[in-house]
């Protein structure tokens, strides 16, 4: 099974569809094209981005755009670099072009994969590390494709041994997901990646990049046809195919690493906390220069659970609901449900915008893509919920805008005669 292109769920729309943009000219110029290099694929091939899906992450291209304009504002005397962050960090798009421009990447999530897939994209292993990395990688795919052949061996000359207990709870929880040539080798990757971790020789920081590269090849194996559509589908994959795949990955990545190697920037500090309480993340006040961000939409993605095969698979936390902002899920149901969940997001998004302002600089910018949404059976203009939830050292000095396709009927009927929108604003906290 060869190392296929990845198709990408990105947050920030494809469309050359009119823009509409205010502010002075360099801000608005800068907005215009941050919408507009939605369309640019050069950019998200590169560096470590295709290094493991993760749906409705911002666009590489946008996220590079925005990291300039965000610290283009009014600047300090620095003796170090500039420092980013992004407070929904997902899978570390915004964080790896921070990188790219020598910045400090800040980064923090609720859900430990994505800090686990966001420190692996952009780990600051030293040379000797990143060669062990592709050391390590090699020898538990040759060890995981002969564990395979010396199975099936032993299966042809001997009943199996009978299965423990968690072997029967796992395949209980994957059997539905996995052939079972296929979840015998998943479980020798794992199991390997956990023998490394363990041993003398073991490295922590290369452990979890190893978990993050078994992570991206999860749903590729699986019987599930995506990251967000767990319909099932047949796939016809060949024994060995898991293991080496898994190395393939491995290699995309340390290409990407050692792009980003030549760049002179601080090691990147990602951490699982909540945007809400970010001054209990490790974020010091006034310590940030830029925040460049996508929060999520109101009842538009599930996505812990669009994840949750993976972190039950790799053993990680995934009792997370109560930090999940704006998910689909607490869209559904009666009229009251709805408006109990719409009230729950437009309070976290006060609440973030609030630390996102603690955070920041005196002078300090803040990008934020975010999108009008459809949930239920209404239709949730964003911007002006924006404005609203902003504190009053945060002044809105640039906006762009660009409608996006309504899909459905229903859709339609919410929207009727306005346009569904994506949206990028642009805050300055006010210099005291």
């Amino acid at each position: 099974m060869a190392l296929s292109k990845q198709r990408r769920s990105l947050s920030t729309v494809r469309s050359r569809a009119r823009i509409e943009v205010e502010g002075d000219r360099d801000v608005s110029d800068g907005l215009r094209a941050a919408l507009a290099a939605g369309t640019d694929d050069a950019t998200a091939q590169t560096l470590t981005h295709e290094f493991h899906t993760y749906p409705a992450r911002m666009h590489p291209a946008t996220a590079r755009v925005l990291i300039g304009l965000a610290l283009a504002g009014p600047r300090r005397k620095r003796r170090s670099a500039p420092a980013v962050l992004d407070p929904f960090c997902g899978s570390g798009t915004v964080l790896v072009e921070a990188r790219f421009a020598g910045a400090l990447a800040l980064g923090v999530d609720a859900n430990p994969l994505a800090v686990l897939v966001a420190r692996a994209k952009t780990w600051p292993g030293d040379e000797e590390k990143r060669g062990q990395l592709l050391e390590v990688a090699a020898d538990i795919k040759d060890a995981a494709v002969e564990a395979g052949k010396v199975a099936r061996r032993s299966k042809a000359g001997r009943a199996p041994e009978p299965p423990s207990a968690d072997q029967r709870r796992r395949t209980r929880a994957f059997g539905q997901w996995f052939a079972p040539h296929v979840r015998a080798e998943l479980e020798t990757l794992r199991r390997l990646i956990g023998e490394y971790r363990s041993s003398k020789a073991g490295n922590s920081a290369i452990a979890d990049v190893l978990t993050a590269a078994l992570s991206s090849v999860l749903y590729k194996v699986s019987k599930r046809q995506s990251d967000t559509t767990d319909e099932p589908v047949d796939r016809n994959v060949a024994r060995g195919a898991a293991a080496r795949l898994f190395e393939q990955r491995v290699q995309q990545l340390f290409s990407g690493l050692e792009d980003l190697a030549g760049i002179a920037s601080p090691a990147p500090r990602i951490v699982t906390g909540d945007a809400r309480d970010l001054l209990a993340s490790s974020i010091k006040e006034a310590s940030v220069d830029a925040v460049v961000t996508s929060p999520p939409y109101a009842g538009t993605y599930d996505y812990l659970d669009y994840q949750a095969l993976r972190m039950k698979f790799l053993e990680l936390d995934d009792d997370k609901r109560g930090s999940e902002v704006g998910a689909r899920a607490g869209f559904r149901g009666g009229a009251d449900a709805r408006r109990h969940a719409l009230d729950k997001w437009q309070k976290a998004l006060r609440s973030f915008l609030r630390q996102m302002s603690l955070a920041l600089r005196p002078g300090g910018r803040a990008a934020i893509v975010t999108g009008d949404s459809f949930a239920g059976p209404r239709a949730i203009f964003t911007r002006p919920l924006y404005e609203a939830a902003r504190p009053a050292d945060l002044e809105l000095i640039g906006t762009s805008s660009q409608p996006r396709p309504l899909l459905s009927a229903t859709e339609k009927r919410a929207f009727g005669q306005r346009e569904k929108r994506e949206h990028i604003l642009l805050f300055e906290k006010r210099s005291e």
